[in-house]
């Protein structure tokens, strides 16, 4: 059963109307043209290797699902909050798309062994406590099928935020102002990174991103981004 405190934590947050964005995360896209499939002409695609169900883990509104469901990939969402996934569900049907959108918890995945060919979650494993975080990833790797891709991004300790807010444990923090206020953010380093996917998966690909902020440029956003496969 998904938690309940978190469940409404998100809700609020949906339902004050943010984190509605509306496209995929650039960095899923180029994931999937690289290693999965890339669009060539309005109806044909260079596939890079065969994937046949995917899953949009902690999915919000369902964009990412939408986004592989749009090309013919068999897509599933899942998400804590009841708000998101009515708006996925209603998004998708006005689309015509038919995608299994479920209220669910990511570590307890009411799916069978081996049922997708990847996964992606953008977002989401740095939004929850560490100990979270591993049950999810074991949770992924159990429904992934053999060298199933796994997708992730996650926000890194050398983050210009990093240390704001109430701090409950290395690298942990509540958020005490904004929209997500009340919420868990998790900060990774190098070392978490390596032990959260140790004997699970084998890094395709790692990069740290970052961007500096104005006026100044002294503030830099950070996120870790990464392609990994089950192992």
């Amino acid at each position: 059963m998904a938690d309940s405190a978190a469940g409404e934590g998100w809700d609020k947050v949906y339902s004050q109307k943010y984190m509605t964005m509306w496209y995929p995360n650039e960095d899923i896209v180029r994931f999937c043209a690289s290693l999965i499939q890339k669009k060539l002409t309005l109806d044909k695609y260079e596939v890079k290797r065969p994937v046949r169900r995917v899953l949009d883990l902690g999915c919000g509104n369902g964009r990412h699902a939408m986004f592989f469901a749009r090309q013919g990939i068999e897509a599933a969402g899942i998400d804590i909050s009841d708000q998101a996934i009515a708006w996925a569900d209603q998004w998708s049907k006005s689309e015509g798309l038919e995608i299994d959108f479920r209220v669910g918890d990511i570590t307890n995945l009411p799916f069978e062994d081996g049922a997708f060919d990847a996964v992606v979650t953008h977002g989401v494993l740095d939004h929850v406590p560490m100990t979270v975080a591993e049950k999810a990833a074991r949770e992924v790797h159990r429904v992934l099928s053999p060298q199933g891709l796994f997708y992730c991004d996650l926000r890194s300790s050398e983050d210009f935020e990093y240390g704001v807010g109430e701090e409950l444990k290395k690298n942990e923090f509540i958020v005490t102002d904004g929209y997500e206020k009340g919420l868990v953010q998790h900060f990774f380093s190098e070392e978490e990174i390596r032990n959260l996917f140790d004997g699970l998966f084998r890094i395709l690909y790692s990069e740290i991103h970052e961007n500096r902020l104005g006026p100044d440029y002294k503030r830099k956003y950070s996120r870790w981004v990464l392609a990994t496969e089950a192992i």
